[in-house]
C-alpha cells in the first residue's frame, strides 16, 4: 500500500515539474513565436492559435495583447480595442506590454473611427503615466483645436512646447490659434519660432505672410507667400494673397499677374475661383480696363447670381458692355483723356479758359460762356470736374468742391464721371448751384463729341 503511494505520489511531482517546466519554457516560447507570426504578418493563424490558448486560460494577459495587435494589423479595430481592454483589466504590464503602449494604441484608434471624446480620455490617462513625454499633450492640443475650443487647445500647445521646446508642430499650431485671436505678434513670434525649426513648414510660412499682411508689411508678406507656394496644396491660396498685397498697394498690374495665375490651378466655378476672379475684376477696374473687369464679372454671374456685390457692378456698368464710348473713354491716354474733355466743354457750349490735370483720372477745367463774351458782361466761370471711376460720387467731395468755389472764382459747378452719385450727393446738388453727369448722361456728351 505504502509502495502505490510512494508511486501516485512521484507522478503527481513528476506533472507538476513538467507542467512547470512547461509553462516556463514551452508556452512563453509558443507566445513568442506567435508574436513573431505577427510581426511576419501572418495575422490569421496568429489569431487561430491565441484563439485556443485563451480557450484554455482566459486570464493570460500577453495572449490578449498579441491578439489585440493581430486584430489591429487586420484592421479589426473593434476587437482590437477590446482586447486591449481585458489586457488593461487584467492589469499585468511589462516590458513587453507596457499600459502606456495600449493606451497609445487605443487613442490612435479611436482617432481613426473619429471618436475624439474617447481618444481625447487615453490621452488625459497618459499624461498621468507619462508626464514627460510631449506628444500626449500635442495630441490634445490637436484634438481640441479641431473642435474650435481655443482656449484648451493653447493651453495643450504650450505644455507640450514647453517640454519639447524644438517640437515644431506645437509652435505652429500655437501661431495658427493667436493668429485666429488676433494676437498679431504672438502669431508672428510663434510662426518665426516654427520656420527657425522647420525650414520646410510652407504652411507655417503662408500664415507668417497674413500675420504680416495684416500688420502691413506686405514686401516681407508677399515673400513668404512666395516660399509657401512650394507646396501645392495651398499654391492658389498664395496666388490669392500675393495678388491682394498688391492690390492693396494698389500695384494693379502685378495683382493681375497673381490672380490670372491662381486660375491656372484652381477648380473651375469653385469659391476659390469666384474669388480670384472677382479681385481680378477690381485690378482690372483699377486699371480702367472695364471690358476685362466685366469679363470676369459675367462669369462669376453665370456660376452664382448672387456673389458679393457682382449684379450691382454689372448694373452700375450696363453702359460699358451696351457702348464702346465709355470704355474707349475711360482707357484712353492721358493726352486722349484730356482731348476728349475739351471737346466735352465744347459740346456743352462752353470755352475752357483753364485746365488742371489733377490725376491720370481726374481733370479740372474752368470755362466760361461763349454768350457772355458776345454781350460785353461780367463773365461768368464754372469749375468742370471729369472723372473716370466706376465709384459713386459722395456728397463729401461736392461739399469740398462747393466750398472751393469763392477762392477759384467760379459760379457754377458741373461734375461728369463715369461712375454714378449717392444719393447724398444728389440731395446736396439739388439745393446749390451744381449739375451732375453720370454714365448716361455722359454717353450722350461723347456720341456729340464724335
Amino acid at each position: 500500500m505504502i509502495t502505490y503511494f510512494l508511486i501516485f505520489l512521484f507522478i503527481i511531482i513528476i506533472t507538476i515539474l513538467a507542467l512547470f517546466v512547461f509553462s516556463t519554457y514551452f508556452f512563453p516560447r509558443k507566445l513568442e513565436e506567435i508574436a513573431d507570426m505577427i510581426h511576419k504578418g501572418q495575422t490569421k493563424l496568429a489569431i487561430k492559435k491565441l484563439e485556443d490558448i485563451l480557450a484554455k486560460d482566459d486570464r493570460d494577459a500577453y495572449a490578449h495583447y498579441l491578439l489585440a495587435e493581430a486584430y489591429r494589423k487586420e484592421n479589426n479595430q473593434q476587437y482590437a480595442i477590446l482586447e486591449y481592454r481585458q489586457v488593461l483589466k487584467l492589469g499585468q504590464f511589462d516590458d513587453k506590454m507596457q499600459e502606456s503602449v495600449i493606451r497609445k494604441n487605443m487613442a490612435e484608434i479611436f482617432k481613426s473611427q473619429k471618436k475624439f471624446g474617447e481618444a481625447k480620455n487615453e490621452y488625459l490617462l497618459l499624461t498621468k503615466i507619462e508626464p514627460d513625454n510631449f506628444e500626449h499633450y500635442f495630441e490634445l492640443g490637436v484634438i481640441f483645436f479641431n473642435a474650435n475650443i481655443s482656449e484648451k487647445s493653447l493651453q495643450y500647445f504650450k505644455k507640450s512646447a514647453s517640454v519639447n521646446p524644438k517640437h515644431s508642430d506645437s509652435h505652429f499650431y500655437m501661431g495658427q490659434l493667436h493668429y485666429r485671436a488676433g494676437n498679431q505678434e504672438d502669431a508672428k513670434r510663434s510662426l518665426m519660432e516654427t520656420i527657425k525649426l522647420d525650414p520646410n513648414n510652407y504652411k507655417a510660412h503662408y500664415f507668417l505672410g497674413l500675420v504680416l499682411r495684416q500688420q502691413g508689411d506686405i514686401e516681407w508678406a508677399v515673400k513668404e507667400f512666395e516660399v509657401a507656394q512650394k507646396l501645392d496644396d495651398i499654391k492658389v491660396k498664395c496666388f490669392l494673397a500675393k495678388g491682394s498685397c498688391f492690390l492693396e498697394k494698389q500695384q494693379y498690374p502685378k495683382a493681375v499677374i497673381e490672380f490670372e495665375r491662381g486660375l491656372k490651378f484652381t477648380k473651375k466655378g469653385s469659391d476659390t475661383d469666384l474669388n480670384l476672379r472677382y479681385f481680378l475684376a477690381l485690378s482690372h477696374e483699377n486699371l480702367r480696363d472695364m471690358q476685362s473687369a466685366i469679363n470676369q464679372w459675367e462669369i462669376i454671374h453665370s456660376v452664382n447670381q448672387n456673389f458679393r456685390d457682382v449684379p450691382q457692378k454689372l448694373r452700375q456698368n450696363a453702359e460699358f458692355r451696351q457702348d464702346d464710348r465709355i470704355k474707349d473713354f475711360m482707357i484712353a491716354s492721358l493726352a486722349n483723356f484730356e482731348h476728349k474733355c475739351r471737346k466735352i466743354v465744347e459740346a456743352m457750349g462752353y470755352e475752357s479758359a483753364q485746365i488742371k490735370v489733377l490725376t491720370d483720372t481726374d481733370i479740372e477745367i474752368i470755362s466760361t460762356d461763349p454768350e457772355n463774351n458776345l454781350m460785353n458782361t461780367k463773365k461768368q466761370y464754372k469749375l468742370m470736374r471729369f472723372l473716370r471711376t466706376t465709384n459713386s460720387i459722395s456728397e463729401d467731395f461736392l461739399r469740398k468742391l462747393y466750398d472751393s468755389m469763392k477762392s477759384k472764382n467760379v459760379q457754377r459747378i458741373i461734375v461728369v464721371t463715369t461712375g454714378d452719385f449717392s444719393g447724398d450727393a444728389q440731395s446736396f446738388s439739388n439745393t446749390r448751384p451744381i449739375e451732375l453727369y453720370g454714365k448716361s448722361q455722359l454717353v450722350e456728351l461723347l456720341k456729340k463729341v464724335e
